[in-house]
């Protein structure tokens, strides 16, 4: 069925992106004095969402994917360093398809077709070609600074400024650079860019709102270009809470058929 391999491509491309894993063309970035990368790292991680739990009860999303467009209602929870799920609600509330990431795995189900698929996230490097894995995933979408192995540390940034242009954080890292633009002196994250040589990955983030005294952008819009293809992602949450714990109810497959990754997403 088409259309739902399209919703689950959606939901990966929301939640991972997809970049080719390749080497980057040789960059140099304007080198900056030691002390004013530490001191835009350190703003940048106490600005950035820090929380605990997040609930996310309403959110629009439309997409256009291989040429077709999609508008749907989607729900995520998460529990930080834990647990990041991402529910699709197409029809009447009642949802259809569920992505469920933790730390050393994740879990697609199609409830629709009955099937889920089981896997650590090798096989997104070996599938999609990019390394990723929780920690990437969790910080795209919780609108933070990262790099795709191991840990946010000043050191591993320069910051690039030009006259009358937003200040940028860039890292070098693997086969991707990594391109964080900040938002004039509040230091919040507006855009996030994975660059490749074949590909990128653009996030952007806006219209922040604080709620439960986390400051959170309630619009991301995500664009991914591989070659000729393009695929847009728009998100709009409606309905969201902090650090306040939720139910979670995790869906009994025993009657499912358990597949390959590629049986669902080909």
């Amino acid at each position: 069925m088409k259309r739902t391999k399209l919703y689950i491509a959606c939901c990966l491309l929301l939640l991972v992106g997809v970049l080719p894993s390749c080497k980057t063309k040789q960059i140099t970035p304007k080198t900056s004095e030691s002390g004013v990368v530490d001191f835009t790292v350190a703003q940048v991680v106490q600005q950035q969402p820090q929380f605990t739990y997040l609930n996310i009860s309403k959110m629009e999303v439309n997409s256009n994917y291989g040429g077709q467009q999609l508008s749907f209602r989607a729900t995520v929870k998460a529990i930080t360093d834990s647990l990041l799920v991402f529910s699709v609600q197409p029809l009447f509330g009642v949802e259809m398809f569920r992505l469920e990431f933790k730390p050393n795995s994740f879990r697609i189900i199609d409830k629709w077709n009955r099937k889920y698929s089981d896997n650590i996230y090798d096989v997104l490097r070996y599938t999609l070609g990019v390394d990723i894995n929780f920690n990437v995933i969790q910080a795209l979408f919780f609108n933070q600074l990262f790099i795709v192995n191991g840990k946010v540390t000043p050191n591993q940034f320069v910051v690039e400024t030009f006259p009358e242009e937003p200040v940028r954080l860039i890292h070098l890292g693997a086969g991707v650079i990594h391109r964080f633009e900040l938002l004039d002196s509040q230091m919040f994250i507006s855009k996030t860019e994975l660059i490749a040589e074949k590909g990128r990955l653009t996030c952007l983030y806006a219209n922040r709102r604080l709620k439960n005294g986390v400051r959170f952008p309630l619009l991301l819009d995500m664009s991914m270009q591989l070659g000729t293809k393009k695929a847009d992602l728009a998100c709009q949450i409606n309905q969201l809470e902090f650090n306040k714990p939720f139910e979670y109810t995790t869906v009994n497959v025993e009657r499912y058929e358990q597949v390959v990754f590629s049986k669902i997403i080909p």
